[in-house]
């Protein structure tokens, strides 16, 4: 699904997201006050954009209620960040998602009425922790609290042995969907399929 995303501040996090969802196919309107900053992204996204968004005639100017999704990377600056996100909700914008730096900024943010607040620096240390800590887990999506889907390499004891002699579901209510053979993606079917080393 395409969306139209308005990312407001072109710092690490706002570049690299903008980029990223262009490339992907998404309509992205990049704002940022430098104009260095814009002349370099501005191949690289829908529209690339040098103004002061903080000014509410400016920033209704650019229809956010319009867009499908609006990011606040402007996390140094706390004052503009609020006084964006204020704004955006007068405006009944449809999903505002703000990065932040604290945990205290994550808090006021919240409460401003952001839908959602990254903490950057937080999430980045979490999957690196989780990649130490389990080496053999490469992804992990978590649909609920009840359901996590993860994308893992085979464990040594596992080797050569049939999902059925395995009993994964009984024992630790764990269901094998798929495995990745040679680079091809196979889905499991039967029990006695067999997990290889390289899996």
């Amino acid at each position: 699904m395409k969306n139209d995303v308005m990312i407001i501040g072109l710092g690490t996090f706002g570049y690299a997201l903008a980029t990223r969802l262009y490339h992907s196919g998404h309509k992205v309107l990049a704002i940022d006050k430098e104009e260095a900053v814009i002349n370099k992204i501005k191949d690289d996204v829908t529209i690339a954009m040098m103004t002061d968004v903080t000014d509410p005639d400016v920033l209704e100017s650019l229809d956010p209620a319009s867009f499908d999704h609006i990011v606040l990377g402007t996390s140094s600056n706390l004052e503009s960040a609020v006084l964006t996100l204020t704004q955006l909700k007068k405006m009944n914008v449809k999903h505002i998602i703000a990065k932040a730096n604290t945990h205290i900024q994550k808090e006021i943010l919240l409460k401003l009425g952001a839908d959602e607040v990254i903490l950057a620096e937080d999430e980045m240390a979490k999957k690196i922790a989780n990649r130490i800590t389990h080496p053999n887990i490469h992804e992990v999506l978590n649909f609920s609290n009840e359901v996590t889907l993860m994308r893992v390499n085979v464990p040594k004891q596992f080797v050569g042995k049939t999902l059925k002699e395995l009993d994964l579901r009984r024992k630790y209510n764990i269901s094998v969907l798929l495995k990745n053979v040679n680079g091809k993606t196979v889905f499991i079917s039967s029990p006695d399929t067999v997990l290889e080393k390289d899996d």
